[in-house]
Formats: C-alpha cells, structure tokens, sequence
C-alpha cells in the first residue's frame, strides 16, 4: 500500500510516492455505519449511499484529516462505546467525501500504479503461458474480482484467458445482468 496524506479540501486521500512500512488501511464510512455507533447524537450528515462521509482507521473516524472519534469495546452481543475525540465540529453537519476530486487529484499516481500492475500481470502470463493449460480470472462482481478482471483483460490478449462466475450469494443483482 501507497502511502497518503489526508485532504482536508475533498475529505478524501491524496497518494504519495512513499511505501508504508505496515499497513493502516483506511476505509470508507457511510451514514448507516454512522447511524449505528451513534454519529448522529453529534452530529447531522447526508443520509445517501453516494459517497462516504469520512474514514476510519481501525477504531479511529477521520473526518477532513481529524481524529473526530473512537469506538472503544463492542463485541457480537454489545454495542461499542464511541468517544468523541475532537468535538469542535460537533452540531455542525458533516459533508460527504468528494470522490470525483479526490480521484482527479490521484489521477497520475492512480494513472501510473495501473500501468505498472498490467505490465507485472503481463509478465505471470509470459512467463507462465507455455506451463498452463488456462488462465482464468475468478469473478463474483465485488469491488476486488471487478478490479482483478479489469487489470487482465488490460494486460493480457481477450483469447489468453476465462473468467469464471463465482455465485458467493452476496451480489448485487445488477451483477447477474
């Protein structure tokens, strides 16, 4: 993973050239995961699917580069407790990440990291080709299988390869269509 800074103008990621020595993984957090752990006693914010409100590292929510908040505790039978952190926006509303200009200002590296995976996928297959009988790509229609299938049918000739359906009994039902 690619190292990033927090833009406080989007509310999104800004990628830099820096590996991470270990792995933070941010992730997206929308307004049902916030109404869940009690966000909305705080704080008002878009109640739509479109775009994530902020992220969480962990059990830290980053909202514009700040910490806003901890969970703490919580198992399958308990709720976990949230700990506001940094109550100076508290009562304000929160607005959702701008993906389309966190996504332009990551173009290049974003642009870059792409044409690398393709030339490395690239590479498997040649090295490979004349030891397998197939290439497949297994698909189940969820965000990693869309981002496997799009990388080889970049990298490799449309022939070299099979995708193979993979029901997990979780799609959405546009992935049948």
């Amino acid at each position: 993973m690619y190292s990033y800074i927090w833009d406080v103008e989007t509310g999104g990621l800004l990628l830099t050239n820096d590996k991470l020595k270990f792995s933070k993984e941010p992730r997206p957090v929308y307004y049902r995961e916030l109404d869940i752990l009690g966000f909305d006693k705080y704080w008002s914010y878009p109640k739509n699917d479109d775009a994530p409100i902020m992220w969480a590292e962990a059990n830290n929510y980053i909202y514009r580069g700040r910490t806003i908040a901890k969970t703490k505790g919580g198992s399958l039978y308990t709720a976990p407790e949230l700990i506001v952190v940094d109550d100076s926006d508290c009562g304000d509303a929160l607005v959702a990440v701008d993906i389309p200009k966190m996504v332009e200002r990551n173009r290049e590296l974003l642009e870059t990291l792409s044409q690398e995976t393709v030339k490395k996928a690239y590479g498997v297959y040649n090295k490979y080709r004349s030891k397998v009988d197939v290439f497949y790509v297994a698909f189940s229609g969820g965000k990693d299988s869309v981002v496997t299938l799009d990388i080889v049918s970049r990298a490799l000739p449309h022939n070299a390869f099979v995708v193979l359906f993979g029901d997990t009994g979780m799609e959405f039902s546009d992935t049948y269509e």
